[in-house]
């Protein structure tokens, strides 16, 4: 199983950011399987590219645009 694959599953659940989903890692599946931050947005820039995933921006105040990520039918396709 790829981290692409691993992602995709965590974002059939729902919609995600980048630091969602680390924490998800973090909390799930880190004992047999870690991933660093960079290593997921790495990822999920690639799959947006794949069209995997859509980038939804969500504005914050006092913060940088956060990026909520959403599976897509491709996506969903591929994790089949």
């Amino acid at each position: 199983m790829s981290l692409e694959h691993a992602i995709l599953g965590f974002l059939n659940y729902g919609p995600l950011s980048g630091y969602d989903l680390k924490k998800v890692f973090d909390t799930s599946v880190q004992h047999f399987w870690s991933a660093d931050q960079s290593q997921i947005y790495r990822t999920l820039a690639r799959m947006a590219e794949n069209g995997w995933t859509r980038v939804e921006t969500v504005p914050q105040e006092n913060r940088p645009d956060r990026k909520v990520y959403h599976i897509t039918d491709e996506g969903r396709a591929e994790l089949r």
